[in-house]
């Protein structure tokens, strides 16, 4: 019982750990996205400077330039990103993979524990109410103060039951 219960310990705590560990990752990333974003924004307004600074020369060409920039960035980071998010959707499934087989492995635990209670419960004697556990107790020469603790009710209880019964003077 105790081995079931430090694994189950261990269980939770290794299942803590790779959410921790998820959610670090996840920071990280966001960190990361966030200051792709920020050069972006830098570089946006690089151009825009710089093209105050050329003039209003040939707008249509400086447009059409700037919407080639344009694609060939969102090109370049598109692939940035796919490249660093892959990874980690992948590592992600792996170990969506893994909780799952952890369940079902927890799931198939409790389903055995509960099949062994079911079987320890038929070895106990079946009383239909308080006042037969309190009988059979007393039977056994057990003393009131015993039979209280041990059904955890008060003395006076197990009295006025025994002297119901007629088994207490």
């Amino acid at each position: 019982m105790s081995e079931e219960v430090l694994y189950l310990v261990f269980v939770i705590i290794l299942f803590i750990a790779i959410l921790a560990y998820m959610n670090i990752k996840e920071r990280e990333n966001n960190v990361k996205i966030i200051k792709l974003q920020n050069a972006i924004e830098d570089i946006s307004k690089e151009l825009h400077y710089f093209r105050k600074e050329l003039g209003n020369k040939d707008d249509n060409e400086e447009d059409y330039k700037f919407m080639l920039l344009k694609e060939q960035m969102q090109i370049l980071l598109e692939k940035e990103i796919s490249a660093k998010i892959i990874p980690v959707l992948k590592s992600l499934k792996g170990m969506e993979h893994i909780i799952e087989e952890f369940q079902n492995e927890q799931q198939n635990r409790i389903l055995n524990l509960e099949q062994k209670t079911k079987n320890m419960t038929k070895l106990t004697p079946n009383y239909d109410n308080q006042e037969q556990k309190i009988v059979e107790l007393f039977k056994e020469g057990k003393n009131v103060e015993q039979i209280a603790k041990d059904l955890r009710i008060g003395t006076g209880k197990v009295e006025l039951v025994l002297k119901f019964k007629q088994l207490l003077k």
